[in-house]
């Protein structure tokens, strides 16, 4: 495993940055287009509210399987 070092955060920064440029909300949310500060927000945070469909899953929907299997097994 690499170490931590600015390099490595500078280069998963840039590859984040490059992706998150693309996401819908990196553009549309602004009037002004895509623009260096609001790739850096989206990169910041991805998410772009915490509506059912972009929010905790576990918050709307509850648990999953996995989950519900593995609390069913340990119940007495």
């Amino acid at each position: 495993m690499q170490s931590r070092t600015r390099a490595f955060r500078r280069h998963h920064m840039k590859r984040f940055k490059a992706k998150r440029g693309r996401y819908n909300n990196a553009a549309y949310s602004w009037p002004e287009g895509t623009t260096i500060v609001n790739i850096g927000k989206v990169y910041h945070t991805p998410c772009p509210c915490s509506c059912w469909i972009c929010g905790h899953q576990r918050t709307h929907h509850g648990m999953n399987i996995q989950e519900m299997r593995a609390r069913a097994r340990h119940q007495d």
